[in-house]
């Protein structure tokens, strides 16, 4: 979806993709080879600033320069660079465990990332073998090219930037909150409601867990009790693992939604050499 997309460009409404969609030119290249019918769609003007805005965006991906994608592409489009945008490994599925709602007061305890098929945890105090130090993160991070997470505008990204202030950290990755692409769609309720709605399963041990009761296991591990830490990071590893399925679905069901009703995939190569044998 990234490259049959043109939402990010200025003055690019979601009426006029859909017009140029409808065209054939569902795509960067279709549109290089073929700005004759994108101007026909939106004009020529219109065509020659989207020419420009897709050359951006082409050089940004090819660099790599995730920075670029951070401050141009629209924040409620971002589900679309769940696929194409960069490698699986570069992923981070991330979700936190806190002592509560409050960012600068309540703590994080966990921050959980996975790629799809590792998962790591950050813990704060003390982390037992196999799970890294908190203060770890902000250079962690830094591999990743794309952060995805659930509720992660409202909650996860407000509370790890106030924790890392003092570091002058700020999320630079593009980031796909999964939770507003996901109610776009119809679902209702939390991620774990969302993943039961969806048939997408956790281990039988954490099924029924929820948020506040991490915060009781973390007042547990403080005073002592190793089973409530591994639960907890357990909890905190399942939450990121998870978004990957769960991302899937709501891509594939974003797509057929946003794209494919309006989108006319014609090899435009074809039809244009067919009408020049016309004259």
């Amino acid at each position: 979806m990234l490259q049959r997309s043109f939402i990010f460009a200025d003055g690019l409404t979601t009426e006029l993709e859909r017009s140029l969609w409808a065209r054939g030119v569902t795509s960067w290249e279709a549109l290089r080879k073929h700005p004759g019918q994108a101007a026909d769609a939106i004009g020529d003007a219109r065509m020659r600033k989207l020419m420009a805005a897709v050359e951006q965006a082409q050089a940004a991906l090819d660099k790599g320069d995730h920075l670029w994608f951070r401050n141009h592409w629209p924040e409620k489009e971002t589900w679309r660079l769940w696929v194409g945008y960069c490698q699986p490994h570069e992923v981070a599925l991330l979700d936190i465990e806190t002592t509560g709602r409050t960012p600068g007061f309540d703590q994080i305890t966990v921050i959980g990332v996975s790629d799809g098929s590792t998962e790591r945890a950050f813990v704060a105090d003390r982390p037992l073998p196999g799970d890294e130090s908190l203060s770890r993160y902000t250079e962690a991070i830094k591999a990743y090219r794309l952060v995805v997470t659930f509720n992660g505008i409202s909650f996860d990204i407000p509370f790890i930037e106030k924790h890392f202030r003092p570091q002058n950290y700020r999320l630079e990755q593009p980031h796909i909150d999964l939770m507003w692409p996901a109610r776009s769609l119809g679902l209702s309720g939390g991620l774990k409601d969302m993943e039961k709605t969806l048939g997408i399963a956790r281990a039988a041990d954490i099924a029924d867990m929820r948020g506040n009761e991490a915060v009781i296991l973390w007042g547990a591990w403080k005073n002592g009790d190793r089973e409530a830490y591994e639960r907890l990071v357990t909890y905190c590893k399942a939450d990121c693992s998870n978004l990957k399925a769960f991302a899937d679905i709501v891509y594939q069901r974003k797509w057929d939604e946003t794209y494919t009703p309006y989108a006319h995939d014609i090899d435009l190569d074809s039809a244009m050499g067919e009408q020049l044998t016309l004259f």
